[in-house]
């Protein structure tokens, strides 16, 4: 890695860092604007008790109240004449009560109230930080709407109770070899019956949705989950320690759109769609109807309350999907599991082109949002080539760094034999700059000269090699940080690492060094070892000293509180560019370049073969 490698990194680190910080939020809002950054706090769930008490009141209410006006096409007056002959049957259960579904990925909960999904656990992923740490991770965080909510035209179902066959009462239903269809039944402001399907099926992620209903033929009938997506990874301190943002996304089932919001705010698609999804680093839910339809799209973005150790996630999304009903039957579907590229792709819609998206300033910067997600999902798919084989993250990952470091060899090579002849040719400048320091018509003359004598082209092509490399590194590094696999892996190359999708810590200091932390991590320091030696065989300009020293400090600093993944595939990629480095300087060894600064002309020194062998 030289010096061009590490600062157009750098570059992109700090501008991504600092535009996501809390130090240009409060720049933006309060000097630029001069208003309050936008925070939102959800209210703390109720006691149970108390809960269940403020339900009982609502549905008395809801009992004494008239029916509410009719948005399905029906004049009022026969919505009253039809109000009498709902009776207490059809009122069905105002208790709230709870079912449990159990397959052999998810444990879901379904609510009576609003026949809404009110927690869905990953039996795989568990919290590895914090209070909830070994339990397993909840999709929908504490305390929010749910998901799977239901309105037909206006008229919304989230706050009906819904009657089933099943109770709380019962034991948590273990769905076997066949599908489990949990019925939920209500009736309409009109007192159509309507009923919400949802299908359980072991060894997939996904859950039928279905809605069926007298009726419902030529109705507006709007999907939704407003709760969220839960963040299970957060940021364990340090600077340069964030956590992603969350985003959300929409698509025709090939290609994919995403949105991602710094403040609340809504958008709304139009257009033939076929599903609607939200995303956190390392998990995707998404309501997907059954074929393309011509839908209407709403996102919004919401803001959740900002957790310390949570710095970047404080939007939160609830998406909706609206169609004509055909028929009084609307069949979707509800995916909510793990952004695993071999499981989102199976489905054949899409949905892995929500992992690697391009937005803001950086997809305009080359057209990058065409080119860099395949890319990104190349790099990923090799890694788990990698794996299958050696059933070792931390091999996979090394193995994966040697095969890239083979590929740019090419331009990497170039780069290097075209600045080792700068770095040859910097006496001969230096004497044509000195001789000719009054006359600088003359001087450029004789510099240009000198670059054609030589070979070498003065806007010095050593940049490009490295510039088109650049994209496969930057991707090796969005892809190992993202990658949910890691999570959780450890590797017998790195014994004192349990955890490659976590910062390394080989030992804690009972104080915090500002910027630095108070975790000390092995990694990192052998990777600004590296870099220091890397910078000093490279850098001989006196001017650039202070690079050489200046730069690793900085890389120490910077990754200390990445992913130990990620700091391993830096360190390695390092190391193996001053090995590269080193062998490349001793074939292509050669004198240092004559100069004289008297009235000589500068000549070009006797090739390196012949050097050597007078000597």
């Amino acid at each position: 890695m030289n010096k061009n490698s590490v600062l157009a990194f750098l570059l992109i680190a700090a501008s991504v860092v600092f535009f996501n910080s809390d130090l240009w939020n409060n720049f933006w809002y309060g000097t630029i604007l001069r208003k309050p950054v936008p925070t939102y706090t959800r209210p703390a769930p109720k006691p149970a008790a108390e809960q269940q008490e403020t339900t009982q009141k609502a549905a008395a209410a809801e009992k004494r109240v008239s029916p509410q006006e009719s948005t399905l096409g029906e004049s009022a007056e026969a919505e009253t004449g039809h109000e009498e002959s709902v009776s207490a049957e059809t009122a069905l259960t105002t208790v709230e009560d709870t079912i449990i579904i159990e397959t052999d990925r998810i444990i879901a909960e379904v609510s009576t109230k609003g026949g809404r999904i009110v927690s869905l656990r990953m039996k795989d992923f568990y919290y590895t930080t914090g209070d909830r740490k070994g339990e397993m991770i909840d999709l929908l965080p504490a305390g929010s709407e749910g998901g799977a909510q239901l309105s037909i035209n206006n008229e919304s179902f989230d706050e009906k109770f819904f009657s089933s066959s099943h109770t709380s009462s019962d034991a948590p239903i273990v769905v076997g070899d066949e599908p489990f269809e949990l019925v939920l039944e209500t009736k309409s402001s009109r007192g159509k019956t309507i009923q919400k399907v949802f299908t359980f099926s072991n060894e997939t992620y996904k859950i039928g949705y279905t809605v069926r209903g007298d009726g419902l033929a030529d109705q507006k009938v709007t999907l939704g989950w407003k709760g969220g997506i839960e963040e299970s990874e957060k940021s364990q301190g340090g600077m340069f320690d964030q956590t992603e943002r969350r985003r959300a996304h929409y698509s025709d089932g090939r290609s994919a759109n995403h949105i991602e919001m710094s403040k609340k705010g809504t958008e709304e698609p139009s257009g033939a769609y076929r599903w609607v999804g939200m995303s956190s680093k390392y998990f995707f839910v998404s309501v997907v109807a059954d074929k393309i339809y011509d839908a209407d799209i709403r996102i919004e973005g919401r803001n959740v309350s900002k957790n310390p150790y949570d710095k970047n996630s404080e939007i939160n999304y609830a998406i909706f999907l609206q169609k004509q009903a055909t028929s009084n039957e609307i069949n979707a579907s509800i995916y909510a599991g793990p952004n695993k590229i071999q499981e989102l792709s199976q489905h054949n819609l899409g949905f892995e082109k929500t992992m690697f998206p391009v937005l803001s300033f950086a997809r305009h910067i080359f057209w990058a949002d065409r080119w860099f997600p395949p890319i990104a999902e190349i790099v990923l798919r090799v890694l788990l080539f990698f794996y299958a084989i050696v059933k070792d993250y931390g091999i996979a990952i090394f193995l994966l760094t040697l095969l890239t470091k083979l590929i740019t060899y090419p331009m990497t090579a170039s780069s290097m034999k075209s600045m080792n002849k700068m770095k040859d040719l910097q006496p001969k400048l230096t004497a044509l700059r000195s001789k000719y320091k009054s006359n600088p018509q003359k001087m450029n003359a004789e510099i240009m000269a000198l670059y054609k004598a030589e070979g070498i082209n003065p806007l010095n092509p050593g940049c490009l090699p490295m510039f088109l490399q650049m994209p496969i590194f930057i991707a090796l590094f969005v892809v190992l940080r993202k990658a949910v696999e890691l999570r959780g892996a450890s590797s017998a190359i790195l014994p004192w690492i349990s955890d490659l999708s976590h910062p390394e810590v080989l030992f804690s200091l009972p104080f915090s060094i500002p910027i630095y932390g108070s975790n000390v991590a092995l990694l990192p320091i052998l990777m600004a070892a590296v870099t220091f030696y890397q910078q000093k065989m490279t850098i001989t300009d006196p001017n650039q000293k202070m690079i050489v020293y200046m730069m690793p400090i900085l890389m120490l600093v910077m990754f200390n509180g990445f992913p130990a993944g990620v700091v391993f595939y830096w360190t390695l990629s390092s190391a193996f560019g001053l090995l590269q480095q080193m062998w490349m300087n001793k074939k292509n060894k050669v004198t240092p370049a004559a100069a004289t600064v008297s009235g000589t002309p500068v000549k070009k020194g006797p090739p390196a073969k012949k050097a050597a062998s007078r000597r």
